[in-house]
């Protein structure tokens, strides 16, 4: 059976190549005719090629070309010039811009600061002008303080009454050191209230100063005039009445404590003054204790004790 197949396929081939060998035979004219038609178009694009019109088509054709590529070229270079002017005016925009936006926030810090600094120096202003204000008052205050004082005679005087006085005088008083008390008046034998100011780098109480300041109301009340106040030496108080020196000693009970200081000032009166002195002791209690050593009174007894004082001497 596979032998006869074969048989079959050479049979095949070989009348295949019969028909192609008979196509072939009956055209061959033609197929010589077409390469006889090839051969002469050959002999004449090599007689054209070789001729000078070949040449000079070929120069315009590779001048066109040439001119066209030039032309594509240069319009590349200048599509790029132009691309990177554009860039470059970008960036200098943008750097413009950057530069623009540094300089607006440089000139808005700058104008903060120049703010703030003319804030700082209106506020400086505001507090010199306030300080300035402030000393102005002061320097009022202390001048018409001064003018109250000076009309007061504080240089001279220790106590006021405060019935005697105004607002102001009262406020230039407590400013100027002086302190309000309430003491027993020989005078007016009752308790009022005064301003006292303390001696300074002396010894004596506000009591004490009460009293002598006290007592010479009362002697000029009863008509005396020439009184004399000794903060250091001699008696407290001295006065002359009737061409006679008489003198007070105001004791708050301090000269108990030193038996030998009191012999002494009581020798010293006994000498000076002999039966024309007096003790006016500030605490009734102690009046009995002074009376050892002369004559005492109270304070509500001060009147009538110098009375008797003046009439017997």
């Amino acid at each position: 059976m596979k032998q006869k197949d074969n048989d079959n396929s050479l049979t095949e081939f070989f009348i295949v190549v019969i028909i192609v060998s008979a196509f072939l035979y009956s055209v061959r004219k033609d197929i010589q005719d077409f390469w006889n038609s090839i051969t002469s178009s050959f002999r004449a694009i090599t007689h054209f090629i070789t001729s000078q019109l070949f040449f000079f088509i070929l120069a315009i054709v590779v001048s066109a070309i040439i001119i066209y590529f030039i032309v594509r070229l240069i319009k590349t270079i200048k599509r790029k010039r132009e691309e990177k002017k554009i860039k470059v005016e970008e960036r200098e925009k943008e750097k413009k811009e950057i530069e623009k936006a540094k300089n607006i926030k440089d000139f808005d810090e700058e104008l903060e600061r120049k703010e703030r600094i003319n804030r700082l120096e209106v506020k400086e202003r505001e507090i010199d002008e306030r300080v300035k204000e402030k000393e102005r008052k002061e320097f009022e205050k202390e001048q018409n303080q001064k003018i109250i004082l000076n009309r007061l005679e504080t240089w001279r005087k220790r106590v006021f009454k405060k019935s005697d006085l105004d607002e102001r005088q009262i406020k230039a008083l407590k400013e100027d050191g002086f302190q309000q008390v309430n003491q027993f008046d020989v005078l007016e034998r009752k308790f009022i209230p005064v301003f006292i100011k303390p001696y300074e780098n002396m010894n004596h109480s506000r009591e004490h100063i009460f009293l002598v300041w006290s007592v010479k109301r009362l002697l000029e009340h009863l008509g005396i005039d020439i009184i004399e106040e000794h903060l250091t030496k001699g008696a407290d108080i001295t006065f002359k009445y009737n061409k006679k020196w008489f003198a007070l000693e105001i004791e708050t009970g301090k000269l108990l404590h030193a038996p030998k200081q009191l012999k002494e000032k009581v020798n010293y009166l006994n000498k000076q003054y002999p039966n024309r002195w007096l003790f006016i002791v500030s605490n009734e209690k102690l009046v009995s204790k002074y009376a050892d050593y002369g004559l005492s009174t109270p304070r509500n007894r001060v009147q009538e004790n110098i009375e008797k004082l003046l009439k017997n001497a």
